[in-house]
């Protein structure tokens, strides 16, 4: 058997076996009726002869040569029953009389002698009725003896029977469609057995089953050791396959042949994640996670049979950015008022150089005013260089649409150094809800306000973002924190869905109310006491 399996492709051994089946199928059927059909021949030939038998021994002209033939005479049935043996089908036809003397016979120079064993006729004599199979004057033959009645009296005896050689031609008449029909079903067989083994061979991708195996073993390896989460789902939504980073990223257990949870496809595999796969995938908000999506269409000869999504947590990168982001902010900043500082130097160098002294203190304190509205009041107020950069940033991008940025008077954030995870959804939250506090004011003018509130009182942080824009319509608030949803268009409404699962997973509480006399006012209340160093 291994021999086989080292020399012989599975299609082949495929073909072999179904091949090997499928004769000795057919072959064991033609045998059951090739041999019940000779029993029935028999059985049927058994019947007519008997049945010839009894005709002819009833015949009037049969009764009365024999019994002339009983008392001397010569007389014979020879030219009577040679029109009976071709008309009946049968090899021949003996009469004889009460001591066996043969009155008719297929050659003509054994009429008038003894039949030639006088054991088969002599129970007919004694009113049995015999059935014979052995050797004759024409070969092998099956006969019957049957007496000849007249009077009340038995006078003779009837033989009817046919050779071997007629029994084999009529056997083989009957049996012929069936061997025939046997050779068909084995030829049959072998084209189907060749046609499963080509489409084996096709659906194994002319792989052996050795190899795929060895080969689902190592892929299932890979998978598992890759850094992303790794999910396909067939076209039904059920799970094909799912690795161990994915199972440790969503936190649950994704069972292969289960269907995937209704919340995760319709994060994983929406149309928008699909659409942006080409670009490098989407970002979308699970929990307390920040992921990016991949999602491709699963083909095998061109025809799609499911999905396949490649997913990489972005929480910590995403919230090093944030944290960079705001830094450079920072930095860009303190560079562009070092620049400018040293210009107001020079102004104030050259004031002093020609005594305007009232003009120079006029000029330092603009300068004091200007500064402490634009870095000085928030780096008072906020000792945290992170949130002090992101501001700053947002700041900039506010005035440069016309709105008008401040930080509210009783912000008050003191020297304080947050744990690193605490620290990114700290300045998500923050950098999510200014993005959308400046996405509602949609026509900037000169009332246009945003405003910061952070105040940290031991463990909780507060914050507070109030805008001037449009406001938030009731029905929208109920569904604001569904991933996904937008009233500004496709592809959009995950802002609000970060904010939700990182104020969940600071265990504190988003608060929504109506800002006067118009916009919104978001209140964020999140517990920071455990990450405090």
């Amino acid at each position: 058997m291994k021999f086989f399996k080292k020399h012989l492709p599975f299609w082949a051994m495929v073909i072999a076996i179904m091949t090997l089946t499928i004769g000795v199928s057919v072959a064991t059927t033609v045998f059951l009726i090739h041999r019940d059909t000779v029993a029935e021949n028999k059985q049927a030939i058994q019947s007519r002869i008997l049945k010839i038998a009894k005709s002819t021994a009833k015949m009037p002209e049969v009764q009365r040569v024999i019994e002339s033939s009983n008392a001397g005479s010569s007389a014979h049935l020879q030219a009577y029953i040679k029109p009976l043996v071709k008309r009946d089908d049968v090899d021949f036809i003996v009469v004889m009389n009460h001591d066996l003397i043969r009155l008719s016979h297929p050659h003509s120079q054994d009429v008038g002698h003894h039949f030639s064993s006088l054991r088969d006729p002599a129970p007919a004599l004694q009113g049995q009725t015999r059935y014979s199979t052995k050797p004759g004057v024409l070969g092998p033959e099956y006969r019957v003896f049957y007496p000849v009645r007249a009077h009340g009296k038995i006078i003779g005896v009837v033989c009817v029977g046919v050779t071997q050689q007629n029994l084999n031609q009529q056997l083989q008449h009957k049996t012929r469609p069936i061997l025939i029909g046997g050779l068909l079903g084995l030829l049959v067989g072998l084209v189907l057995s060749v046609l499963l083994g080509m489409y084996l061979r096709y659906l194994l991708l002319g792989m052996e089953p050795s190899e795929i195996s060895e080969q689902t073993a190592q892929q299932a390896l890979i998978d598992n050791s890759l850094p992303e989460g790794v999910i396909a789902i067939n076209r039904d939504g059920v799970v094909i396959s799912a690795n161990h980073t994915a199972q440790s990223l969503f936190g649950q257990e994704l069972v292969v042949n289960q269907a995937l949870p209704m919340d995760l496809r319709e994060i994983l595999f929406t149309g928008a994640a699909v659409t942006q796969a080409a670009t490098g995938g989407i970002e979308a908000s699970f929990r307390d996670k920040q992921l990016l999506l991949s999602t491709n269409d699963l083909l095998v000869r061109g025809k799609q049979i499911g999905q396949v999504c490649l997913i990489r947590d972005m929480s910590e990168i995403s919230g090093l950015i944030d944290k960079l982001a705001g830094t450079e902010h920072y930095v860009s900043s303190l560079r562009g008022q070092t620049h400018e500082f040293m210009n107001q130097l020079q102004v104030i160098n050259g004031l002093l150089e020609l005594e305007e002294y009232p003009r120079a203190l006029e000029f330092v304190g603009q300068i004091t005013d200007n500064y402490h509205h634009d870095i000085g009041y928030v780096t008072d107020k906020i000792k945290w260089p992170a949130m002090i950069g992101l501001i700053l940033g947002k700041s900039k991008e506010a005035k440069e649409q016309g709105i008008t940025f401040k930080v509210a008077e009783d912000a008050s954030v003191p020297q304080a150094t947050f744990d690193g995870k605490v620290e990114v959804l700290l300045l998500r939250i923050v950098s999510n809800l200014l993005d959308n506090a400046i996405g509602a004011i949609r026509q900037p003018d000169d009332q246009s306000l945003i405003s910061l509130k952070l105040v940290l009182t031991g463990s909780q942080l507060q914050i507070v973002v109030s805008d001037t824009g449009s406001g938030i319509a009731p029905d929208v608030r109920q569904q604001m924190f569904t991933q996904g949803f937008s009233t500004k268009g496709p592809h959009r409404g995950y802002g609000m869905g970060i904010i939700h699962a990182a104020v969940t997973a600071l265990h504190g509480q988003l608060t929504i109310t109506d800002n006067q006399p118009y916009g919104t006012v978001m209140t964020v209340l999140v517990e920071t006491k455990e990450a405090l160093k």
